[in-house]
This record gives C-alpha cells, sequence and structure tokens, in this order.
C-alpha cells in the first residue's frame, strides 16, 4: 500500500565496503511502517485513503514517525563520523533533515554529495527544490521580522479584489495579451461561443456516456495536487447518474481535468477555442510531445465539491470555459506564494501544497496570510475565465457544474515554462524533449495579433495554420522594444 522502495543514485566507488545503499525518508518510513510502525501507531486515526504519499506524509508526523526520524538520524551521523565514504548516507540524512523542516542541513548533506558526483540529475533535482523551499522560508522569515507580533490576535484576512469582467466585443487579441496575459491579471471574458450546441449533463452522456474516467475525490489530509486524489472508476454516464440522484451521503466525486483529446475526441470537436489562446505553442511540438493532446478537459461536479489551493503545472496558462453551474474561485497572485505556507510534501513532485485552509484561514498560526492579495469571482454560464501562470487558486463548485479548460503556453509565459521544464527534464525525458523544442532557435514563436477564435479541428492543425505564419506579428523582439520584460513579470 505505501510507496515502493526508491534507492538512492551512488557512484559505485562510493559505497561502503560490505554496505548497501541507504534509503531516502519517504521509503524508510514504508519499510519501518510495513515491518515496526503500523504496530504502534492507531489505524484508526489513518486518513482514509490508500494513497501512499499522504499515508507517509500522516505517518512521518506521528509521535512515532519522528522518534524513528530522529533516530535514524542519529545513526547515519554515527556512519559520518566513522568516516563513511557511502554517498547515500548523506544523500539520505539530507531527506531525513528536509522532511523535519531543518533546510540548513538538507542542504548541507546534499552538496557533499553533489560535490562527489555533479552529474547526479535525482541529486540535482533535490538540490533545485531545496533552493525553492529555502527562497520560500527566507520571504517568510523577512516578512515576519517586518510585523508587529502584538497584533497576530488581531490579524485578518484581507478582502478579496473582483476580477475583471470584459465583454469579447471590446476585448481585442493584442489588448488581452498585453492588459492581462503579460501582466498576470485574471480576467473573466463574457460573451463567447465556445460550444457548437449547450453542454449539458444529458448532452455529455450521450456524447461520452461510455467512456470510462477515473474520478477524484477531496481527501482534506491529501497531500496531492489540489487535495483530490483518485478513487472510483466508471463510465460517464453512471457518474451523471449518480448526480441526479443527489443522495446526501454519497462520497463527493468529480470528473476533473479529464482530457478529451485523449479519452473522448468526438467531444471535442464540438468546441471552438478562443482567439486568447488559440496560439497555444503545445500545438506547434512535434506529434506525441507532452502535453500536446492533454487538453481541452473536462470537469464535471457536484455541488459542494472543491479542489484546494494549487498551482498549475510547468507554468502554464490557464482558461476555463463554463457552461453550467456556478464556481467560486479565489486566486492569488504568484508573488504570494511565500505567504501562503508552501510545502513539498511528496517525494519527487516540485509544485508545492498549501498548509492553509482557505474555508477557515487561522490567522494565528499563519500571520502572513495576511499580506496577501487575494483575488476572487464567482463565475456564471457562459463566462471565460483566465488565470495567469503561477497563481495559487481553489475553487469551489457552488452548483452542479459543467466546464472545459486549458493549459497553454505562448510569449506571455514562455520563459517561466522553460525555467519548469528544466527541473522537470532532470528526471523526465518528455519534458526534456519539449524543453529542447522550445529552445530552438527555429521554434515558431511569434503571435498573430488578427488571429480569430478556431474551431478545434483548426486548433490543432498547426501544419495548416502554419501557412500564415509570415503574418505573425508579435515576437519576443517586439516585446523587448515595447520594453514588456516577460521574464521580469513572471
Amino acid at each position: 500500500m505505501l510507496a515502493e522502495q526508491k534507492k538512492v543514485s551512488v557512484a559505485d566507488e562510493g559505497h561502503d565496503a560490505g554496505g548497501g545503499e541507504e534509503l531516502l525518508v519517504d521509503t524508510a518510513l514504508a519499510v519501518w511502517w510495513k515491518r515496526t510502525g503500523r504496530h504502534m501507531v492507531a489505524l484508526s486515526s489513518l486518513p482514509s485513503t490508500d494513497n501512499p504519499d499522504t499515508l507517509i506524509r500522516y505517518i512521518a508526523g506521528t509521535d512515532e514517525g519522528l522518534d524513528f526520524m530522529q533516530d535514524e538520524i542519529k545513526r547515519l551521523r554515527g556512519k559520518l563520523s566513522k568516516g563513511s565514504k557511502n554517498l547515500s548516507v548523506p544523500s539520505a540524512l539530507s531527506s531525513f533533515y528536509e522532511r523535519l523542516g531543518n533546510l540548513s542541513l538538507a542542504m548541507m548533506h546534499l552538496e557533499t554529495v553533489l560535490q562527489k558526483t555533479p552529474e547526479d540529475k535525482e541529486a540535482k533535482w533535490r538540490h533545485h527544490r531545496l533552493e525553492r523551499a529555502v527562497q520560500y522560508r527566507q520571504a517568510q522569515e523577512e516578512r515576519l521580522m517586518k510585523m508587529d507580533h502584538n497584533s497576530h490576535s488581531e490579524l485578518d484576512f484581507p478582502k478579496p479584489i473582483e476580477v475583471d469582467r470584459v465583454s469579447c466585443c471590446k476585448l481585442s487579441y493584442v489588448d488581452f495579451f498585453h492588459k492581462y496575459a503579460v501582466t498576470s491579471t485574471p480576467v473573466i471574458i463574457t460573451g463567447l461561443s465556445v460550444t457548437r450546441e449547450p453542454w449539458t449533463l444529458e448532452h455529455i452522456a450521450q456524447v461520452a456516456g461510455n467512456c470510462k474516467v477515473t474520478l477524484k475525490t477531496p481527501v482534506k489530509e491529501s497531500v496531492k495536487w489540489a487535495r483530490l486524489e483518485d478513487s472510483e472508476t466508471m463510465i460517464v454516464r453512471e457518474f451523471i447518474d449518480r448526480i441526479h440522484d443527489k443522495k446526501e451521503d454519497a462520497k463527493p466525486l468529480y470528473i476533473f481535468d479529464w482530457s478529451l483529446p485523449i479519452h473522448c475526441p468526438d467531444l471535442a470537436k464540438g468546441l471552438t477555442i478562443p482567439k486568447y489562446f488559440a496560439g497555444d505553442f503545445l500545438q506547434r511540438t512535434l506529434p506525441g510531445s507532452l502535453y500536446q493532446d492533454s487538453w481541452p478537459s473536462l470537469f464535471v461536479a457536484p455541488a459542494g465539491v472543491v479542489s484546494d489551493l494549487h498551482v498549475d503545472t510547468f507554468g502554464s496558462n490557464f482558461w476555463m470555459a463554463l457552461f453550467q453551474g456556478r464556481k467560486r474561485w479565489t486566486f492569488f497572485p504568484k508573488s504570494d506564494t511565500s505567504l501562503l505556507y508552501p510545502v513539498f510534501s511528496t517525494p519527487w513532485g516540485c509544485d508545492p501544497n498549501f498548509s492553509i485552509d482557505l474555508s477557515s484561514p487561522d490567522m494565528k498560526q499563519f500571520p502572513l496570510l495576511a499580506q496577501t492579495s487575494p483575488i476572487q469571482c464567482v463565475l456564471e454560464p457562459g463566462e471565460v475565465l483566465f488565470v495567469p501562470a503561477g497563481c495559487p487558486h481553489r475553487v469551489e463548485n457552488l452548483e452542479t457544474s459543467v466546464a472545459i479548460s486549458g493549459n497553454y503556453v505562448d510569449l506571455s509565459n514562455i520563459d517561466l515554462v522553460k525555467r519548469e521544464l528544466t527541473l522537470a527534464g532532470l528526471l523526465d525525458e518528455r519534458s526534456c524533449d519539449l524543453l529542447e523544442q522550445f529552445n530552438n532557435p527555429d521554434f515558431p514563436s511569434n503571435l498573430w495579433s488578427e488571429i480569430d477564435h478556431l474551431p478545434y479541428e483548426e486548433f490543432k492543425a498547426w501544419a495548416e495554420l502554419k501557412e500564415l505564419y509570415e503574418k505573425f506579428d508579435i515576437t519576443s523582439k517586439t516585446l523587448k522594444e515595447q520594453k514588456i520584460d516577460v521574464f521580469e513579470q513572471k
């Protein structure tokens, strides 16, 4: 049930004579739990989940788990004091210190590994993630030093700023790009026609009813993205029937970010991609490239289901078109991330979770929330929302809702995307391949000020649109000439 064992990658000559490789903290906790810990901790206290990362995080926070980690630190430090040359020892020691929040010692021991094996990609990836955690910690400490600690009991969560609503009739592509995308400003666009016919629950059941979908369910203690975890697998029609039944004791389930190009292309064929997002660089990559067919994706949720605070992957921009129901969105500028108490809870994930509960903010425990700049809106049927790259956000389904979304890349966020892919590429070959394509000087990275809304088939047919590429007049060079430094704004 718990995570598979993952050993530390070290040079053969670094092994102790007769010694094996030490395990990183999450694997060590899993082995300890299987052999000993499950007999020490009340099983009834465990979170209601089978997800190994969530269970490990919980176990690490128990008194017994903390004692085990401290004992392991003493044992590993003892090996170092005896002159061990096994690089898995400082590597494992670093992971234990990171789990316990001692980032300086975690960094020190990991740098010992990198000094000996500078090309160790796993160690480099962990080092980059540690650097992010340190940056968040330092930003928090600087803010806290400037606060009046006597006033913590009087702190209030800031009143959210409202999101602009703009009619598509009054918003050109150029205005959207410069006013909202480049400046990382959310906006709601009204008056767009995204589907050929109304997308109701009945329409989705008719077209996609026999497709299988793995549903998500919210788990309060989860360390997964948006605190949503995989739940049951069923056909779409059965899920929609459950929504119609409206059983009060039913487990909350959610069709969340379900790729239409991959799972139900027939449903995707009825879409029109708004011009503001139609210049997606992902559609210009080689066939089969990472993320090329991930979006648009479908969201169907009963009232009350929440996707908790999270950041969209790989520095991508995000848009959502809502067809039915209402959704309350709460998001924050990317610059607020450290004030939201981010933590890296999974062993090989670089998107942070957040310690706070926005449904009931604890201002005493998390006083830096008082310095955030929350932005909020209630998205209504027929509206399209733009969420800039890197913005943490939380979504509440106020009513049974049907929506689609897309993540995309263009000149407004390409620098952030490249930075995220550089990190992901240390462990993932497809991320590395996508980065290589984006870095190719011949990659078509211009945008077209006169682009129009694109039927789905044309959106996916870059080869045909490429014939007009000489007309694409928005370039990184023109942005620089206009003194728009996208990299700095991100």
